[in-house]
């Protein structure tokens, strides 16, 4: 009897999740060391209810929870989990989304120009 109340109530709550899959989310936020921008690249994926059908709101939190978060703080472990905690508190709030899981299956930086420009002098291969 266990087995199937437990089987009736994962079925019911799979029937409402829904799980979005952002791709190639770029954004620009600060470095703490060198006080410059640095692009961010993300690829997450988000389980909870209405997810999909409120992708604009998830990715317009995304874009303003990102922000307040320093590189360095990015690519911690922990930093990681703070910006899993702070989206799902913002879009609860502001949006009432219900998000579930968050799963950050990328994240990288891209250099910019002025450091690409200094790895080619500090090679040879570009003048001044």
């Amino acid at each position: 009897m266990r087995k199937i109340v437990f089987s009736l109530l994962f079925v019911g709550i799979g029937l409402f999740a829904q799980m979005l899959n952002i791709d190639d989310f770029s954004s620009v936020v600060f470095s703490r060391a060198t006080n410059k921008p640095v692009t961010v690249n993300l690829n997450l994926m988000i389980e909870g209810r209405y997810v999909e059908d409120e992708s604009y709101k998830i990715i317009d939190a995304l874009n303003i929870v990102i922000g307040s978060f320093y590189w360095e703080d990015l690519i911690t472990s922990q930093g990681k989990v703070n910006l899993k905690k702070a989206l799902k508190a913002y879009t609860t709030k502001k949006y009432s989304i219900d998000i579930d899981n968050i799963y950050i299956q990328k994240i990288k930086s891209q250099p910019n120009t002025q450091e690409i420009i200094d790895a080619l002098k500090r090679e040879g291969m570009c003048v001044k």
